[in-house]
């Protein structure tokens, strides 16, 4: 396979197949870049060689050349030319063409060169990428290991709470039915104390009534005498008896007090259940508190 020229300006290296500059400084140009410098004309001011700075002052310095001549080009070129001229213009051919090898060459290693070393350092930056990623995974693993010791923990913590919370609920259960019953039984002696109480004061109200009743000229006095002498069922009259009245001198007490008095069964049973409306009325206010 034939080496392929190349445009010897580093901005352009257009690879060169049909015509091309050829300066005698062994160099070779597009003719794109022979026309932007001004060596395709051999008129006007000096030409400088772009590659290497040569001036280029004769007219044969820099000429157009076909790369790929026709062959009556190659027939009648050299023709009429001594073999010494020939050799030589093949030995200076030959000459310009390993030139341009070699510079190939050179710039190719050049370009590997720097390839290489642009291969190193993002190789070594993706190395330190790649070491520093790793420490901080390995650093988001202990963590995260750490954090599932410290979930473990929370949740055995929390378990504790919930055991010692049932715990104290069970105790204050039992505090608080104990609580219940003792206040019941507070309040059913607040309660038996009030009804007694309400009971000796409307028994005594009823006591004072009769004695006021029994004094003449009172509403009922008449009839309380009366009352007084009344038969039995034997048909025997019955004297008033202090003892068997009830009053708080006998000793009769305050339970024969409502018979003895003269009010008879109908106030008794009256008097029972002003009893019990006060003692219901005192417990469920006690209920209420």
């Amino acid at each position: 396979m034939d080496y392929i020229l190349r445009c010897n300006s580093l901005k352009c290296r257009a690879p060169l197949n049909d015509r091309a500059v050829v300066t005698t400084c062994s160099h070779v140009f597009c003719t794109h870049c022979s026309d932007r410098v001004g060596l395709s004309s051999a008129t006007g001011l000096a030409r400088i060689c772009p590659a290497c700075s040569t001036a280029l002052n004769n007219p044969d310095d820099a000429v157009v050349t076909q790369l790929n001549p026709s062959e009556d080009y190659k027939t009648s070129i050299l023709s009429g030319l001594s073999p010494n001229i020939i050799m030589e213009c093949a030995s200076r051919g030959l000459a310009f063409y390993s030139y341009q090898t070699s510079q190939e060459i050179v710039y190719q290693e050049y370009l590997a060169k720097t390839w290489t070393e642009k291969y190193q350092n993002l190789s070594n930056q993706m190395d330190k990428l790649i070491l520093d990623a790793n420490s901080e995974i390995k650093a988001l693993q202990d963590k995260l290991e750490a954090m599932h010791m410290e979930h473990k923990n929370l949740e055995q913590k929390n378990h504790d709470l919930v055991e010692a919370f049932r715990e104290k609920s069970k105790t204050q259960q039992q505090i608080q039915k104990l609580y219940q019953s003792l206040k019941a039984q507070v309040m059913a002696s607040h309660v038996a104390t009030a009804a007694t109480n309400e009971a000796e004061h409307t028994i005594h109200a009823a006591t004072r009534d009769r004695f006021v009743d029994r004094i003449p000229g009172t509403r009922s006095g008449l009839q309380q005498h009366f009352n007084q002498f009344s038969l039995d069922p034997q048909g025997n009259g019955r004297n008033h008896n202090r003892r068997e009245s009830g009053s708080s001198g006998g000793s009769g007490g305050q339970g024969r007090a409502a018979q003895n008095s003269g009010l008879g069964p109908s106030w008794t049973s009256q008097a029972q259940n002003a009893r019990n409306w006060t003692s219901r009325k005192q417990f469920n206010r006690f209920q209420d508190l």
